[in-house]
């Protein structure tokens, strides 16, 4: 419905922004830290009885994530901004693959038995967050002339250290360069 809205930050809390956009002021719930003034912000908008709340993240993939934090039994939105919080996308896809419970229960108000569920609930359901920037990086690296194979390879190395777009592009053009 709202896929995401671009505009400028007015205000900021901890757990949310306020952000401009022709001349309506939208508070976003947010577990994400922005530090610039204009942004875009990737929306998921939750309709309750009585009022309309609207999230706000970084990333479609931090977005996806909080969403399939929802879809866990007794995790709910304070959990889910917490673990964003605390880890990066691509840290949480590590935790939960390698099925790190210790770290997991690190982040406030997720006890053992919370972490346990989360991962046994989302392992091996979460490869939709790499495969969107795998496919957005191995499109830049052949635009750039490499060939697809080589890109690719690279690519799944790189989103293993990161999923932030950015990050992953350069260090599989390193991987590249390394390899030329």
């Amino acid at each position: 419905m709202l896929e995401y809205i671009k505009g400028k930050i007015v205000n900021k809390g901890e757990d949310f922004i306020v952000l401009e956009k022709n001349g309506f002021g939208f508070k976003i719930l947010s577990p994400s830290d922005f530090t610039s003034e204009d942004v875009k912000v990737f929306t998921r908008i939750n309709l309750k009885e009585d009022e309309i709340v609207l999230y706000g993240f970084k990333t479609i993939e931090e977005r996806d994530l909080f969403d399939k934090f929802l879809t866990v039994s007794g995790v709910g939105v304070k959990h889910a901004f917490s673990i964003l919080k605390r880890y990066s996308v691509g840290e949480l896809l590590q935790i939960i693959e390698d099925g790190d419970v210790e770290a997991l229960s690190e982040v406030h108000g997720i006890g053992k038995k919370t972490a346990q569920r989360i991962i046994l609930e989302l392992k091996g359901k979460l490869d939709f967050v790499r495969l969107e920037i795998v496919d957005d990086i191995v499109q830049a690296l052949t635009n750039l002339g490499f060939e697809k194979k080589d890109s690719v390879k690279a690519a799944r190395e790189a989103v293993k250290e990161s999923t932030d777009l950015q990050t992953a592009l350069k260090k599989a053009l390193q991987k590249l360069s390394e390899k030329g």
